[in-house]
């Protein structure tokens, strides 16, 4: 009988291959049913492999009569399953991680491919000891060994160089932090340190970012009683570090263009007290639904979210004190969260600049006078990143660069005052952008 977390992670696998789904989704439609020893199992299964893929097709590829042809889709994703058991697994018998793969075929209706697989996985096994990944810092040989491709690779030593480059490859495969915002309007930070510790979560406050804390716990955060009650949303680093930018004060109007799943919303509330006004808009009606529960249960009823299309402008609504315009982005900063972000085709997201400048000067237009505008992504791409903030200045003299003041914070490389770029490997957050404009008064 094929066992249920491996046949689960593999359908999972398969279905992010096949339809281009997210990983998080996809897996939380796999997990359903499982108990919590098969959803752990199933979990690193699934991310594991996602994340090594480059790597483990190099092993499986040594291992086949013909390295050039490329074998079948779902038994390929048998072997990376194997694979990755056989050298990422340690408490995994060889044997086991061989003639369960095998089994999950069989599970799935696709036994004709288990003769295949069993032989190639077998195969790895007695060659084992003589692979090697490539060494040296050739972008084919980082590409091989931190699983990223080399177009990625050689676009990243073009914009931060070599050093920068290989730390944020090194970043690639480390755990993502799991960082918090305390909700000030029901609770205090150390009023919150203190009941998640009795409840065995590490809670570690960040002086540098007020109201900012890193959990260490098993599990989702979303079973806590305090996450429940709402003392609190997840929210990485770099994003609550893109709110401090916007500036937002007590009592003003802010915008979120593209707000949802809304993280960003629930802080800039928090900032802007009850007498404020925060416009939390997303294009997907399904979207501002989750903006509408996180409202619901942290207790923020100075937000007004609402689906609207940010690229035929803000008529009808107030001019905002300050406007946050967070776009659709390749993604290229958040890899540790989501790895199969990492395989996307860079030919694929050559249209989103066009896009990204679009909606920042549509939004431009909804900033009063003396207002603040800040543009961000979460992608390490200068062509949607630096080049899109270059070119909207180019274009809207009515704005200047408003220069970053964000003490704490390292700046790995250098770029212009009003331009800020966060790394993976500096100060624990994702990869991120942002930059700051100021209306003329």
């Amino acid at each position: 009988m094929a066992d249920p977390a491996r046949t689960a992670a593999l359908q999972a696998l398969l279905k992010v291959e096949e339809d281009a789904g997210y990983s998080n989704l996809v897996l939380d439609k796999a997990l359903k049913g499982l108990g919590p020893r098969d959803r752990a199992l199933a979990s690193a299964l699934f991310y594991g492999v996602l994340e090594r893929r480059l790597t483990l097709d190099y092993y499986i590829a040594r291992c086949l009569r013909d390295p050039k042809k490329r074998p079948d889709p779902i038994a390929l994703e048998a072997l990376r399953c194997g694979a990755y058991q056989i050298f990422y697994m340690d408490r995994v018998p060889e044997s086991a991680a061989v003639n369960e793969t095998v089994e999950c075929l069989k599970a799935l209706g696709k036994g004709k491919l288990s003769g295949f697989v069993n032989g190639v996985l077998r195969a790895l096994l007695r060659k084992k000891p003589a692979l090697s990944l490539p060494q040296g810092d050739s972008p084919r040989a980082w590409a091989v060994r931190y699983s990223v491709p080399e177009l990625l690779i050689r676009l990243w030593m073009a914009a931060y160089g070599r050093g920068v480059t290989e730390k944020i490859l090194e970043a690639s495969l480390k755990k993502a932090g799991l960082y918090i915002r305390v909700n000030t309007e029901r609770t205090t930070p150390g009023a919150l340190k203190e009941e998640l510790e009795k409840e065995g979560v590490g809670c570690e406050l960040l002086p540098e970012l007020a109201g900012a804390a890193k959990l260490t716990m098993e599990g989702s955060p979303t079973g806590l009683r305090a996450f429940k009650e709402g003392r609190f949303h997840v929210q990485d680093l770099s994003a609550q570090w893109v709110c401090r930018l916007l500036g937002a004060r007590p009592g003003e109007t802010v915008c979120d263009c593209c707000a949802a799943p809304g993280g960003k919303s629930f802080t800039l509330a928090q900032e802007v007290g009850a007498a404020g006004r925060v416009y939390a808009l997303d294009l997907y009606e399904s979207r501002v639904g989750l903006i509408e529960k996180g409202r619901e249960r942290l207790g923020l009823s100075n937000i007004d979210a609402r689906p609207h299309d940010a690229l035929t402008g803000f008529g009808g609504f107030p001019a905002f004190h300050r406007v946050l315009c967070d776009v659709p982005c390749s993604g290229f900063g958040v890899i540790r969260r989501k790895p199969e972000i990492r395989y996307k085709s860079l030919a694929g997201v050559k249209e989103l600049p066009a896009l990204q400048l679009a909606i920042l000067e549509k939004a431009a237009g909804a900033v009063a006078p003396g207002g603040r505008l800040v543009y961000s992504t979460c992608t390490l791409n200068p062509a949607e990143n630096s080049q899109v903030a270059e070119s909207f200045l180019a274009r809207h003299p009515e704005f200047s660069p408003s220069p970053i003041e964000a003490p704490g914070l390292a700046r790995p490389f250098a770029e212009p005052g009003h331009m800020l770029t966060l790394l993976p490997f500096s100060g624990g957050s994702d990869g991120f952008f942002a930059a700051v404009f100021t209306r003329t008064p």
